[in-house]
């Protein structure tokens, strides 16, 4: 049986000495090299051009851009493969605020934001400081960040318009740090979005797309305003089966803004995250390949975890969503299989 290939991109595959010497894959999941292996008709290969399908792995906090203009120049006379994030797109969810831009001109839903470039911080700062206390007095809670890093390093949430000055001073040196490398860089001001659920919780929604379905999706629930997925506790578990289980219902009606939200930023696959306001996405990141401890190890502390590994039996028709997710090198094969017909589908 003659197979299909795939050649990894990123800065450790097709890269600088990486076109020469193989590697490991870059940003690689548990179990994702074992269900990319189970694929019969698919399998990766070290020489771009025997490959039929390209896929950029490079993480996007650590990709300069020199490394950007570099990948780019490698795949410019690529004709007829597929091509599975095309670093062509990387500043589209890159820069959240090109991001948001984007969502905003094909009306989708994201939080209000402004952002001020090395050039508009540097020669007036003063205008800018003015700029963020009235975007503040607006929404009366902001976040003020970097717009291209990632959990929350260059991140600062203001519920004082006093402190707007040395936050603004303290990004101005981290971005004129950054520029040398990641010259997009910016200040980027954001509304808080305050979040009215019930029992006082919080949701966080994360679906997986690929090209035009729903690979899958969870939900996360804290009664902390801030919080990760790991943070879940014993206590968060009842709100945490409720809100997976009620989300089935919503997920069809929403489903076709969720695969925009990708496909608007140039991707084909990517995990989007989103808050749900009255039953509509609002969007916040693009992750173009998935990464966070849910990804690698599960759900919750230790106990919550023990907790849902081993009742599976007992709740998996109630979240099979989170067990679909949790069957990573099943789950991994599933994605190189639907990447793979794909090409078959829209190539050959």
């Amino acid at each position: 049986m003659k197979k299909n290939k795939i050649y990894f991109l990123g800065r450790k595959q097709g890269y600088s000495f990486h076109k020469i010497i193989p590697s490991k894959i870059e940003n690689k999941r548990p179990y994702e090299t074992k269900g990319l292996n189970q694929v019969q008709k698919l399998k990766r290969t070290h020489f771009i051009n025997d490959a039929n399908i390209l896929f950029f792995r490079n993480k996007p906090e650590k990709t300069t851009d020199s490394q950007v203009k570099k990948l780019t120049k490698r795949i410019s006379k690529i004709k007829n493969k597929l091509i599975i994030n095309n670093i062509k797109s990387f500043y589209n969810y890159d820069s959240k605020d090109r991001t948001f831009k984007l969502w905003e001109e094909n009306n989708l839903l994201c939080p209000k934001h402004i952002s001020f470039s090395n050039d508009n911080i540097n020669n007036n700062v003063e205008n800018v400081i003015e700029k963020v206390i009235q975007f503040y007095d607006k929404y009366q809670k902001i976040i003020i960040r970097t717009n291209n890093e990632t959990g929350s390093k260059g991140l600062y949430i203001i519920t004082n318009k006093k402190d707007i000055p040395l936050i603004i001073k303290k990004l101005i040196i981290r971005v004129n740090k950054k520029n040398n490398q990641f010259k997009d860089t910016k200040i980027m001001c954001v509304q808080y979005i305050e979040l009215k659920s019930q029992d006082n919780y919080n949701e966080l929604y994360r679906v997986h797309i690929l090209f035009d379905e729903i690979l899958s999706y969870y939900v996360a629930t804290s009664q902390k305003k801030e919080f990760h997925q790991a943070d879940m506790t014993m206590k968060d578990l009842s709100k945490f089966l409720e809100v997976n289980k009620n989300f089935q219902k919503i997920l069809p009606k929403i489903k076709e803004k969720l695969i925009s939200s990708v496909k608007i930023l140039g991707n084909n696959i990517g995990g989007v995250e989103f808050f749900l306001i009255n039953n509509e996405p609002c969007f916040i990141e693009l992750n173009p390949m998935w990464g966070g401890p849910a990804g690698r190890g599960g759900f919750g502390n230790i106990e919550f975890k023990n907790y849902i590994n081993s009742n599976k039996t007992k709740l998996y028709n109630q979240i099979p969503n989170i067990y679909d997710w949790l069957d990573y090198k099943n789950y991994y094969k599933k994605m190189y299989e639907i990447i793979n017909q794909h090409y078959e589908d829209n190539f050959k």
